[in-house]
């Protein structure tokens, strides 16, 4: 509750600005950025979400740097996608 009014809030964990080198090479396609960024945490309000993506441990060095990782966005889809195929048949 805050106040009278029930709310939800979401803790985030921030990540680096992308790889500049990655992004322009794919034509923003690749999405590689550095976890923990700074070391911040922040909450945000949920109603604020646009949208849910997942950050994936990137499987090469950048730089001699390991602790890397990349965007993926629609996580999920393509299996509930699959599931409903396979519901119909």
């Amino acid at each position: 509750m805050f106040g009278d009014e029930p709310r939800a809030f979401a803790l985030l964990s921030l990540y680096s600005p992308p790889n500049e080198h990655l992004l322009h090479t794919t034509c923003n396609a690749l999405v590689v950025c550095r976890h923990g960024y700074n070391g911040i945490l922040t909450v945000i309000n949920v109603k604020s979400i646009l949208s849910v993506i997942a950050m994936a441990p990137f499987p090469f060095l950048i730089d001699s740097n390991g602790d890397q990782y990349f965007m993926i966005e629609k996580v999920g889809l393509d299996v509930i996608e699959a599931d409903a195929l396979e519901d119909n048949e």
